[in-house]
């Protein structure tokens, strides 16, 4: 019987307890996580982890990288070495640090189970040919978004770019998307339909807010989709106007259902401002309410009881301006800066 805390495990549900053993020294398993990681292990002893995890110092792993990646993905001790080192071999010849190694496989470490030839070589070409640069390609690789070497096919990825193609989306714009969201490439089918249906609504799939478009919708199912239509038009807006501000700002559609409901209560009541302001400046919707709306109202709403702003001041605009420009032109340029200062922080 193995004990920890509270709970037990017994003998008869270990199948490898070398395994479950190993792991809970080495590498810092709880006795029900090493259980649960033994299933993918079959080493009896320890020459075979430890080959594994000798092979990726050499590597420039350290011992925090290497607990970090078995913990995340025990699979890899049991590995063959040149499974192993014939991806890192491949991420170096195109400019990887060690440290991009790294970095690469603690966020994707599925990378490892794919073939290299039919797999990983393929893809890693697709992102290049996109981006132009083996170094840009590396930085995807380790953006922890990306799942495209871990689960997508070649030929989903290939279908998703072709099909962006041959509805007039730029090489730039395929670019951004790929360095923006990489895991809607693997879901050709999906992009697909979203871009049909981004179409019918009038999008030009050759101007940039095409993407942004493609980013929100791609990412939420039809209830999602429509729960935050129901938000807005519960607030007075049509249909019409929904879509003709989505056009003009997609992520006024890609934030949650919540923040709709707060920063419309904000800009509808407390400061009274129409809906006509929105098209102008949909991009309120998408901003911080915790961290730049309310910070930025409470130092407004003071200079005002103060008399240092007329009410007119006090326009949507202030909401888009840096946080430089915004503590130049409100605070610091008052004799109670110290104060505006202090209240701009505190509520933030």
């Amino acid at each position: 019987m193995h004990c920890h805390s509270s709970q037990c495990i017994s003998d008869s549900e270990i199948k490898n307890p070398f395994a479950v053993s190993y792991l809970t020294n080495a590498f810092g398993f709880t006795p029900e996580s090493a259980l649960a990681a033994s299933s993918f292990l079959r080493f009896k002893s320890p020459e075979k982890p430890e080959s594994v995890t000798n092979l990726l110092k050499t590597y420039g792993f350290k011992q925090d990288d290497i607990t970090k990646l078995v913990k995340r993905y025990p699979q890899v001790l049991g590995y063959s070495l040149e499974r192993i080192s014939s991806k890192i071999e491949f991420l170096i010849s195109k400019g990887a640090s060690s440290r991009d190694v790294v970095a690469i496989l603690a966020r994707n470490p599925n990378i490892l189970r794919r073939r290299l030839d039919s797999h990983v070589i393929p893809i890693y070409n697709l992102i290049k040919e996109l981006l132009h640069s083996d170094e840009k390609a590396i930085a995807v690789m380790k953006d922890g978004k990306n799942n495209l070497f871990s689960y997508a096919s070649v030929s989903d990825i290939a279908v998703s770019i072709d099909c962006l193609r041959d509805n007039g989306v730029s090489q730039s714009n395929i670019a951004d998307l790929l360095l923006r969201r990489p895991q809607l490439l693997g879901n050709c089918g999906r992009l697909k339909q979203t871009v049909e249906e981004l179409k019918e609504m009038g999008f030009d799939p050759s101007k940039k807010n095409f993407v942004w478009a493609v980013i929100v919708k791609c990412r939420q199912g039809d209830s999602k989709w429509r729960k935050k239509i129901d938000v807005y038009k519960s607030w007075g807006w049509t249909e019409e106007e929904i879509f003709g501000m989505f056009k003009l700002y997609p992520m006024c559609l890609g934030t949650s259902e919540r923040k709709i409901s707060l920063v419309m209560n904000f800009v509808v009541n407390k400061l009274g401002w129409g809906l006509s302001v929105f098209p102008a400046y949909a991009s309120i919707i998408a901003l911080s309410f915790e961290k730049r709306i309310i910070p930025r109202d409470s130092v407004l709403q003071s200079l005002l009881s103060k008399g240092l702003i007329e009410k007119k001041s006090y326009v949507p605009k202030v909401f888009m301006l840096t946080d430089k420009v915004f503590l130049d032109r409100y605070v610091n340029c008052y004799e109670c800066a110290n104060e505006l200062l202090k209240l701009y922080r505190k509520e933030r």
